[in-house]
């Protein structure tokens, strides 16, 4: 595990090997580095799940590595969460091919993918006042684009 203290923001990363069973350990680690007060974590952990899942699928499926590490990056109102695959297949990070990148390109418009030498990144970021409803969608100043952490 490696932690890093920035200003204003915690990253806290950890290597998988890429088994199945470690989904759920992936998603525990992600709930704890946010902590039960975090306004984002619930969103954070459901989305992440998902992207895990479809990785795995889709890396079996094309007979790659299935290793990935998460970082988990936060301040008080938000959640970032990076999981970057040592599979160079990048089709599981189009929205239209499955389930996990649907998901998180419907539920925040902060997000995006990655696909290099070194393997295939995709990211989010969920943002939410710790008074804020959980309901609606944020606001988005960047008028739509996608770019890498």
């Amino acid at each position: 595990m490696t932690i890093l203290n920035r200003a204003e923001r915690t990253v806290i990363s950890r290597p998988y090997f890429g088994a199945v069973a470690e989904a759920g350990a992936a998603r525990r680690f992600i709930s704890r580095c946010l902590g039960a007060g975090h306004p984002c974590r619930d969103d954070a952990v459901q989305l992440a799940g998902e992207l895990i899942s479809e990785s795995l699928r889709h890396t079996i499926a094309c007979g790659d590595r299935a290793g990935y590490t998460i970082a988990v990056s936060t301040t008080p109102a938000t959640a970032r969460v990076v999981l970057s695959a040592q599979s160079r297949c990048p089709c599981w990070t189009r929205p239209a091919l499955g389930r996990g990148v649907h998901l998180v390109s419907q539920f925040t418009p902060l997000w995006g993918a990655l696909t290099t030498d070194h393997g295939t990144t995709v990211w989010f970021e969920v943002t939410r006042s710790p008074r804020e409803p959980r309901h609606g969608r944020p606001s988005r100043s960047d008028g739509g684009a996608h770019t890498a952490p």
